[in-house]
Formats: C-alpha cells, sequence, structure tokens
C-alpha cells in the first residue's frame, strides 16, 4: 500500500464524522424554527446592529470572521454550521487520541468505532414513561444543538487533560497553560469552570492528604478564574447596554439560590430521569467498587460531576433567562469525561486478561452499546421531525 493510500484510509474516519456532524447541524438549521444555533445567529446580528458582541464574545466573535469569508444567502448560518462541525469533529478527534495514547494497542480498525460509538452515548429512555420527550429533565453528555456548549466542549478537555500534564510534571508552565484554556472557556461559555474550580483544591487536597505546595498553587488559579467569572457576571448581568434596549427591568435576569426550580420545571419523572441518566457510571461504582477510584480521571471527573450537579440543582435565575438552563451546561462535559474514564478503565483492563471480570465486563458492555443505541435512536428522530425536547 503507499503513503498517499495509507494516509487517505486514515483520513477517511474523520472525513465520515465530519460529514456526519455537517449533515446534521445542515438539517437542524433548515427544519428547525426554534434552535439554539438560529437564536444565537439572530442574537449576534441584533448586538452587531447595536456596535457590540453579546458576552462572552468568543463563540459569536469566530462565526462572524468565518463568515466574513464564507456566506450562503443568510448571515452566519454557513459560518455556525463550518465552525460547529469543526469543534464537534474535534471532540472526537480529542476521544480517538485518548484511547490511543492509553498504549491498547488498538488498530485504527477498532480506534474508530469505539471513538465514535462514544459520541453517541445518551441516557436510557424508556417510550411508556418518557413519551415524547427524550431530553428534557435528563442529564446526557450528547449535544447536537447547543452551539456555544459544542465550540466549548474541546478547550474543557484539553483543560483537563493539561490539569493531569501538571499533577505529573508540577511545571509552572502546565499550569500556565490550563490558565490559558480556563480563560478561553471565560471567553466562549464559562460552564465548565462552575465546577471545576471547586473541584481542583478540593481534589488535590484529599490526594495529598493535607495542605500542599500544588494546593496554594491550584487555589491561586482558581481564584483567579474565579474573579474573571465574577467580572463576567457583572458584564452580563449589569453592564450590557443592548439588553436595556430589549428588556425591562423586571425582566432582567440575576442569579438566586432556588433548589431544583429548573431541573423540575423539565422532570416529569425526576427519580427515573436521575437514575436512567447514569448507568453507566452507577453500574461502573457497583461492580468496580474501590477499584473504580483507581482511575485518577475518574476520581477527579467524578468529583466535576458532583459540583456540576450541585450548581445546576442548586441555582437558578430570575426574569426572561429563568427557564433557559443556564447552569445545566457543565454536566454533560463532566458526565463525558466520567464515562471516557470508564471506557479507558474497562478497555485496559480486558485487554490486560483479567479473565475475573468476564461477567463484569460484558454487564458493562451491555449497557454502554444500549446507551449508545438509544443515543443513535435520538439521533435519527433529528430527521423525523419530532422535538428536540
Amino acid at each position: 500500500m503507499s503513503i498517499l493510500s495509507r494516509q487517505a484510509k486514515a483520513l477517511l474516519p474523520h472525513l465520515l464524522v465530519a460529514g456526519l456532524y455537517l449533515v446534521t447541524l445542515l438539517h437542524l438549521i433548515t427544519t428547525y424554527g426554534a434552535l439554539d444555533i438560529k437564536d444565537h445567529n439572530q442574537l449576534l446580528r441584533e448586538y452587531l446592529a447595536a456596535g457590540s458582541f453579546p458576552i462572552p464574545p468568543g463563540y459569536y466573535f469566530l462565526i462572524f470572521l468565518v463568515d466574513l469569508v464564507v456566506r450562503v444567502k443568510y448571515t452566519f448560518v454557513a459560518s455556525s454550521a463550518i465552525v460547529l462541525t469543526v469543534f464537534q469533529w474535534w471532540k472526537f478527534k480529542l476521544v480517538y487520541s485518548s484511547i490511543e495514547r492509553q498504549g491498547f494497542g488498538l488498530e485504527p480498525r477498532f480506534l474508530f468505532p469505539m471513538a465514535f460509538s462514544f459520541l453517541f452515548l445518551s441516557p436510557i429512555y424508556l417510550p411508556m414513561i418518557d413519551g415524547e420527550f427524550w431530553y428534557l429533565g435528563k442529564f446526557t453528555q450528547t449535544i447536537w444543538h447547543n452551539s456555544t456548549l459544542i465550540c466549548v466542549f474541546p478547550f474543557c478537555i484539553l483543560l483537563v487533560w493539561k490539569t493531569f500534564d501538571w499533577f505529573r510534571s508540577g511545571k509552572l508552565k502546565d499550569l500556565g497553560g490550563m490558565f490559558l484554556l480556563g480563560f478561553v472557556i471565560v471567553l466562549i461559555k464559562p460552564s465548565f469552570l462552575f465546577c471545576y474550580i471547586p473541584a481542583l483544591p478540593i481534589f488535590i487536597f484529599i490526594r495529598d492528604r493535607g495542605f500542599s505546595k500544588e494546593l496554594f498553587q491550584a487555589i491561586g488559579l482558581v481564584l483567579v478564574l474565579f474573579v474573571a467569572l465574577l467580572v463576567e457576571k457583572h458584564l452580563i448581568f449589569t453592564w450590557d447596554p443592548v439588553l436595556d434596549s430589549l428588556y425591562t427591568p423586571q425582566e432582567k435576569s440575576q442569579v438566586v439560590i432556588n433548589p431544583l426550580r429548573v431541573w423540575l420545571k423539565f422532570s416529569h419523572e425526576p427519580v427515573f430521569d436521575f437514575l436512567s441518566s447514569f448507568p453507566l457510571i452507577i453500574a461502573f461504582l457497583i461492580l468496580w467498587r474501590k477499584r473504580a477510584f483507581e482511575s485518577t480521571l475518574f476520581a477527579f471527573s467524578l468529583l466535576l460531576l458532583f459540583f456540576a450537579l450541585v450548581v445546576y440543582l442548586l441555582l437558578a435565575e430570575t426574569g426572561f433567562r429563568e427557564f433557559h438552563g443556564n447552569f445545566y451546561w457543565q454536566i454533560p462535559i463532566a458526565l463525558f469525561l466520567c464515562h471516557l474514564a470508564i471506557v479507558h478503565t474497562v478497555l485496559g483492563q480486558f485487554l490486560n486478561g483479567e479473565k475475573k471480570m468476564q461477567a463484569k465486563y460484558y454487564a458493562i458492555l451491555s449497557i454502554y452499546l444500549i446507551q449508545v443505541a438509544l443515543g443513535i435512536c435520538y439521533w435519527l428522530r433529528i430527521f423525523t421531525g419530532f422535538t428536540l425536547s
């Protein structure tokens, strides 16, 4: 086989993934009237007409730049589809590379289906309970239509990878990389920092069983990021002059403590929705027990998920953003990382030939395949005209 044909063969899976995302996004944009992507495009038009960018500006500025080069009839339609396709593909590439780096020795023909299936991992849906609503009230790692989350997702994954680089090296350059990635996240969608900021120092404190140099460095980092969040909160909720022309003072939003307010608005079966959102994690904890926490990535991700849920279930907004669910979006990222840690652990132990675990492997694989199959079903619903909810 020539070098050129080998390169084309290696490139094909990535083109397939990018093509799948592009087709899906174009269908969403052209078919659904009420859609987050289209709402963000309209929001950008309104802000540009007023002479500014929405806050945070990262995603909007990026599609604005791409739109200067690529425009098909309507502003920001082609550019948003291109940008989101690239970031969705990037997330796939990070999954693919993370499994490859584990040193399992898997060939690309095995790596691709593993990484590809991971893209569809979804909650458990039961029509007799969920009815037509497969999304509202549940917690999922698979997001097809929230544009700012899609854009920020790879940077959040990279932040966690860089955090683990720093755990291993203790070097200031890695700490600096963590700050830069955190700042990029602030500029695009800060949600992930809601769980990362408390989780990082607490994880180090537990790991080191007390105070350490790394703990104080982590506290310094998260304090800087927390100040950046406060500044951004002020700009969004208080400073933004465009809001004055769109909403009355009574309609403007503020952050409040209102436990379960948003979740119970959307969840009609809270216990089932909660349990059906985390079957893989629950099974892994039951079957692996203490051994589950031998994975540092799983332990850290589970702590991230805990704080992600606490933020969503505890905080809410008032005014026109009351049910926008803006404190939800750290959950898909933390859940994604938990699931990826489980894949790393289970796949590694299986390939190392731990035969006594065979029944547990089959149990985990069965749950994984069910969640993937239901994720594919949800994806197919996008093309059948069903509600995205």
